[in-house]
């Protein structure tokens, strides 16, 4: 029941106040409508298609650019303008045979024109950017019938190498190809620039440790031993050899070891050595380094020990014998 607004008097729910006239408001009625809750949707089908992408072949980018040149060396950065520019000294690392993908591995930044024949400055790339082959020292050493200069990696200007006859590498400044030691195809080995008389110094095919291959990621491999490549011979530290180690070469007799570290590189070596295998002969000697994996007694300098790497002695051919941790 309503009341007028005017004099409250009661409405009975007529349209006018029975005592002061007044208009009264009526509720109106409530018309059911179609609501669009939204109004700017429209209607899509319960199915729509997916559009399928195809993937386009790509490339794989090269890891190192070919020189625009025939002759790389002309205006090359890195490129030597004298020999003496190529001398990196001892006190950087040396080339050994590393295993393919050991983080040490090299790969030349221009082994594109390497391998079409080319001449190219000895430039390294990815990790070792920056960095180039070179050598030890301008001079030729002489073993019986070989020449031979020392590798070494340093930054500045490498030396130019050229593959010759499919297969060897040859420094073009000098009757001299690289050459892995005693041609002895084994992680560790060291690899250098050697040289013969003549004919002599192109020496390959078989097991020759002077012929190569150059691969397609820069990488370079003795032939037929692909799983080895020319790697850095990143020194082994003194603290690396800490521990307990034992050793066998006939025909002299066994040893077992303790190498404690001084420093990276001086440690003290106690132990026993079995003459014959049968006679025990305590002893205890002091080393020093001598080059990356060589530490000689320092009181006697023919007495080296030589390692593969920091698990492992390296004999030398002639030698039949075996080392490693204990």
């Amino acid at each position: 029941m309503n009341f007028c607004p005017n004099c409250g008097a009661k409405a009975n729910g007529g349209a006018f106040c029975t005592q002061c006239g007044t208009a009264l408001n009526q509720p109106q009625p409530v018309v059911a409508q179609e609501v669009n809750s939204f109004p700017d949707t429209k209607v899509f089908p319960d199915t729509i298609q997916t559009p399928v992408y195809t993937a386009l072949p790509v490339a794989p980018t090269p890891m190192y650019t070919a020189l625009p040149l025939t002759a790389a060396a002309v205006g090359t950065p890195g490129a030597a303008q004298n020999k003496a520019d190529t001398v990196k000294g001892s006190t950087g690392p040396s080339m050994c045979l590393v295993k393919k993908g050991d983080k040490h591995q090299l790969r030349l930044k221009f082994a594109p024109n390497l391998k079409r024949g080319e001449s190219v400055p000895a430039l390294l790339g990815g990790v070792h950017d920056g960095m180039a082959i070179g050598r030890q020292y301008l001079e030729e050493n002489i073993h019986g019938e070989w020449r031979y200069t020392e590798s070494a990696l340093g930054p500045g200007a490498g030396v130019q190498l050229q593959l010759e006859r499919g297969e060897f590498l040859k420094l073009q400044d000098s009757d001299l190809v690289l050459d892995v030691s005693f041609w002895t195809m084994t992680e560790g080995t060291s690899v250098n620039f050697v040289g013969g008389s003549g004919e002599r110094t192109y020496l390959g095919g078989g097991e020759a440790g002077r012929s190569w291959v150059v691969n397609n990621d820069g990488t370079i491999s003795p032939k037929n031993y692909s799983g080895l490549v020319l790697g850095a011979a990143v020194p082994i530290k003194a603290t690396e050899l800490a521990g307990c180690w034992n050793c066998c070469c006939f025909p002299g007799g066994s040893a077992v070891m303790n190498i404690t570290a001084e420093s990276d590189d001086v440690y003290q070596e106690c132990g026993i050595f079995f003459l014959f295998f049968v006679i025990p002969i305590p002893y205890g000697k002091k080393r020093v380094r001598k080059s990356a994996k060589q530490f000689v007694n320092s009181a006697d300098a023919g007495d080296v020990s030589i390692f593969k790497n920091a698990n492992k002695f390296w004999f030398p051919p002639g030698m039949a014998g075996c080392g490693g941790r204990c």
